[in-house]
C-alpha cells in the first residue's frame, strides 16, 4: 500500500450553514493509519511513526472489526491532560527516539488516536465516496476503545459549536462539506479550520542572541512563510519556550552566511540559519507592516516541510501576484 498524503483545510471564520458538518479541531499530530496485513502509522510527511506510539499499534489491532480487512484511517494523535489536548506532552512523545523512554512514556503519557475519516474499507478505495457515507463506513469497521475514538460531529450549527468548543478548552473546530470527497494532498475549501487566535506553521530563518539564562540558547527566532520561492519575514518569536524546547531548537539550527528571507529589517546582531526548522506560532493579529503582533511559540512541527508553510496562512498578509 502506497503512502497517502492527508487532505488539508483552508482557514476561515465561524459560520452556520446547511450541507456542512463541524468537528473539534484537535491540537495533535496528523496520522494516517494503514491496517492491512500489518499496522503502519504515518504522519503528514509520510514518515512511519509506529515506534513512537506502540500503545496505539496495539489498540488499533484490538479495535478493528473482525469482519474488516484492508482499512486506511485518517485522524489526529493527541495526548490529553484534564480532558483537553496537551501539546507539550505530545511534543515530548514526538521527540523521543530511545526505546526505553518510549516504552515508559507510552504508559505515563499514553496517546489517543481520534479518527475522523476512512479512506479504504474492505481493501477498496472509498475516497470518492461522499463524506457522510464514509462516516457511516467508519462506524461499521472501527470499534472504539480506551485509546481509539471516532471523532464526534454536529451538522449545520457551526457558530454555537465553535463557542462550545472554546469553552471546553478546545482550540477550534473544522467545518466540512457533508458531500465532499477525500482529496489527498490537497488544501481544499471543502474543509475549513476555524480557530480563535491566528496560528501558523512558520519557518525559522535566523535568531537573535539570548541574554542571561538564555545566553546559551537564543533570545528570539526570526520566522517567515513562503510566497512561491520567496521566504517572507513575519517577525520575531521570543516567548512560549520551555527550557527543554530551547535546547531542542538550538540543536536543530544550522548556521548559514546569507539571510534566507527575501526582505527583512536590520538587526544589530543576528545569526542566519538554513530554513529547515518549522515551528507553530500563535499571534493576536497581523500588523499594518505585515508582521505578527505578540507572537508566541507553541511547538516544533517535525511533521511539516518548510515549503508547505505558505503566506496564505496569515490573514492580512496578501499573497503576491
Amino acid at each position: 500500500m502506497k503512502p497517502i498524503s492527508p487532505m488539508l483545510a483552508v482557514r476561515g471564520d465561524p459560520f452556520t450553514a446547511k450541507g456542512w458538518i463541524f468537528e473539534p479541531k484537535i491540537d495533535g499530530t496528523r496520522c494516517i493509519a494503514h491496517l492491512f496485513d500489518k499496522i503502519e502509522l504515518q504522519n503528514r510527511r509520510i514518515v512511519k511513526i509506529n515506534y513512537r506510539y506502540p500503545e496505539l499499534v496495539e489498540a488499533l489491532r484490538d479495535s478493528i472489526n473482525l469482519l474488516s480487512d484492508g482499512i486506511v484511517l485518517d485522524g489526529e494523535i493527541a495526548v490529553f491532560s484534564k480532558g483537553v489536548p496537551n501539546f507539550t506532552a505530545l511534543a515530548e512523545r514526538d521527540h523521543q527516539t530511545h526505546a526505553i523512554r518510549i516504552d515508559y512514556l507510552s504508559r505515563a503519557l499514553p496517546a489517543n488516536y481520534l479518527v475522523f475519516d476512512i479512506l479504504y474499507a474492505q481493501g477498496e478505495n472509498v475516497m470518492d465516496t461522499p463524506l457522510l457515507e464514509r462516516k457511516r463506513l467508519l462506524q461499521e469497521v472501527l470499534v472504539e476503545g480506551e485509546l481509539i475514538t471516532i471523532m464526534d460531529y454536529v451538522p449545520q450549527i457551526g457558530k454555537s459549536y465553535y463557542q462550545a468548543a472554546l469553552s471546553m478548552g478546545i482550540e477550534g473546530i473544522v467545518a466540512k462539506k457533508d458531500n465532499s470527497t477525500y482529496q489527498p494532498g490537497i488544501r481544499s475549501p471543502n474543509w475549513i479550520k476555524i480557530k480563535k487566535n491566528l496560528t501558523a506553521d512558520l519557518v525559522v530563518g535566523g535568531y537573535i542572541p539570548g541574554k542571561g539564562h538564555r545566553k546559551q540558547y537564543f533570545g528570539s527566532l526570526l520566522v517567515g512563510a513562503y510566497d512561491s520561492k520567496d521566504l517572507i519575514y513575519l517577525g520575531r518569536v521570543g516567548s512560549g519556550f520551555s527550557e527543554m524546547e530551547l535546547g531542542e531548537i538550538k540543536k536543530q539550527l544550522v548556521s548559514c552566511e546569507l539571510p534566507p528571507f527575501s526582505e527583512y529589517p536590520e538587526f544589530p546582531e543576528v545569526t542566519w540559519v538554513k530554513p529547515e526548522l518549522v515551528v507553530e506560532v500563535s499571534a493576536l493579529e497581523v500588523s499594518f507592516h505585515g508582521h505578527l503582533r505578540a507572537p508566541v511559540f507553541h511547538r516544533i512541527r517535525e511533521d511539516k516541510r518548510p515549503i508547505e508553510c505558505g503566506i496564505e496562512q496569515i490573514r492580512g498578509v496578501k499573497k503576491r501576484v
